[in-house]
C-alpha cells in the first residue's frame, strides 16, 4: 500500500491511471468493521480515503479540493443521532456520490441520504466488493438532449 501526499488517503491502484480509479472514503471506527472493509477493499483498484469522525467525512467529501470520492462507505450502526443529522449536510451541500451504508439503518435516513446500498451485519464476502461495483464510477448528473 503506497501513501500519497494527502495524509488520509492510501492508494492501491495497480497500474490505473488515477483518473480510471474509484475512489471510496471509508468512516468505519469499530474494529470489526474496519477490519471487514479492509479485507474486502485490500485486492481491489480504488483509492481509499479515510474518515476518522462524521465532521471530518463531510469536510472530505464538500470542502476538499477534487477530485473528490465518489463512493462513501459508513458504518451507521456506530453513529448516534447528532453524527446522523450532521452527515445531512453532504447532500445539502451538494455531494451527490453514492453511499453504501453498513448495519441497520432506518427507511428514513436512507430516503434522506439516498443511501444506494445497506450491508447487514453479518457481512457477507465479497458483498462491498459486489456493491461497489454496481454503483459505478460516478452518477450521471446530467442528460443527453438531442439536438435539433
Amino acid at each position: 500500500m503506497a501513501f500519497n501526499a494527502h495524509p488520509r488517503l492510501q492508494t492501491r491502484n495497480g497500474g490505473l491511471t488515477e483518473k480510471a480509479m474509484v475512489r471510496v472514503l471509508v468512516y468505519a471506527r469499530r474494529p470489526p468493521a474496519a477490519t471487514w472493509v479492509e479485507s474486502e477493499l485490500q485486492h481491489r483498484v480504488v483509492m481509499v480515503q479515510l474518515g476518522f469522525s462524521v465532521a471530518q467525512v463531510v469536510s472530505a467529501l464538500v470542502e476538499d479540493p477534487p477530485p473528490r470520492p465518489q463512493i462513501l462507505v459508513a458504518d451507521f450502526d456506530d453513529m448516534d443521532a447528532g453524527e446522523l443529522l450532521h452527515l445531512q449536510l453532504l447532500r445539502e451541500q451538494g455531494w451527490f456520490g453514492r453511499i453504501i451504508a453498513l448495519g441497520d439503518v432506518p427507511s428514513t435516513v436512507c430516503e434522506s441520504l439516498g443511501i444506494e446500498r445497506v450491508l447487514c451485519v453479518p457481512f457477507a464476502r465479497d458483498s462491498l466488493r459486489d456493491a461497489i461495483s454496481e454503483t459505478g464510477a460516478a452518477p450521471q448528473l446530467t442528460t443527453k438532449m438531442p439536438a435539433f
